[in-house]
């Protein structure tokens, strides 16, 4: 390689031959420059890609939080759900046990009503179910089925309840009718001395309407209430001597007479069965004994008919 040197005063050019080493250095400068520079724009370029991966990078993990935000908040909204479900649950289940419990003890109430035992209908023991294993496990059962099966249990126990009171309700009734229904002998202890109607007097020797019927037995044994009611009368009256009067309703009483001492007042309220004065021989009398009759709706009936 050849240089041409121009004066520029003179117009002289002087031709200057360089050497192998200058050439080569010269080269070597040029290729350095070349490299410097291309080394230089690599290492923009990978800044500037090292930019965008942060910014890639800094916009996924704003929409991952984000995402996570959203995702705890719909956790939440499901939790309070099913909180509330839960609770909705929990009332529902107590309503239910205290009807069971209300439907338990009418039932107890019926059976001994009934006089069953408890062996037959025992309202304290789990109902006795059983069977052979199923072939199939089954499936869980959803939210939703639980609840209609609730709905269901529920209905059946209002139901039930229902049914319960107002069987409960009958037997009380028939109860009450039992106990006013005048029906027994008003004595502990004695035996019939003479019956309704005809008779010979006693006193007098003819023949004379009996109005009810006597019961004898030893003086001071038991004089009861053949029927729950009222007591409506008791003093002493007349030939009857110490009388007592109970009024059963529906137009029915019975009377008691010739007692001896009377263990009730007027307006006192008589269960079948208790005693209500003490056998006498007070009044028109011959001895201790009760002077019993049956009257409904001021007609006198015969009392052979309650005893």
């Amino acid at each position: 390689m050849n240089i041409l040197l121009v004066g520029r005063h003179h117009g002289r050019a002087r031709m200057l031959v360089p050497g192998k080493q200058a050439v080569v250095a010269v080269v070597i400068a040029l290729a350095s420059a070349v490299g410097g520079a291309a080394w230089g724009g690599y290492q923009l370029a990978l800044q500037q890609v090292a930019e965008g991966d942060a910014e890639t990078e800094s916009h996924l993990v704003s929409r991952w939080r984000t995402r996570l935000v959203e995702t705890r908040e719909r956790l939440a909204n499901v939790e309070e759900r099913a909180e509330h479900e839960i609770d909705a649950l929990t009332r529902r289940l107590g309503e239910i046990q205290a009807r069971a419990l209300r439907v338990d003890a009418l039932g107890q109430n019926l059976v001994a009503a009934a006089d069953m035992g408890d062996q037959e209908f025992n309202f304290d023991a789990a109902p006795a179910m059983g069977g052979p294993e199923a072939e199939l496990s089954g499936e869980n059962q959803s939210l939703a089925d639980l609840e209609d099966q609730i709905d269901a249990l529920d209905s059946r126990l209002r139901s039930r309840e229902k049914q319960l009171a107002l069987l409960d309700r009958l037997i009380a009734n028939r109860e009450i009718n039992n106990q006013r229904e005048p029906d027994g002998r008003p004595v502990s202890w004695g035996w019939t001395s003479s019956p309704y109607g005809y008779r010979t007097d006693p006193f007098t020797g003819r023949r004379a309407w009996h109005t009810g019927v006597d019961v004898a037995g030893r003086d001071g044994g038991d004089v009861v209430a053949v029927g729950a009611g009222v007591v409506t009368a008791a003093k002493q009256k007349g030939g009857y001597g110490y009388f007592v009067e109970i009024d059963h309703g529906d137009g029915l009483q019975t009377r008691y007479a010739h007692a001896k001492e009377l263990l009730v007042s007027k307006g006192d309220i008589v269960e079948k069965g208790q005693q209500i004065a003490v056998m006498g021989s007070t009044g028109r009398s011959t001895g201790p004994h009760v002077h019993f009759e049956v009257v409904r709706n001021g007609n006198r009936q015969d009392p052979k008919d309650f005893m």
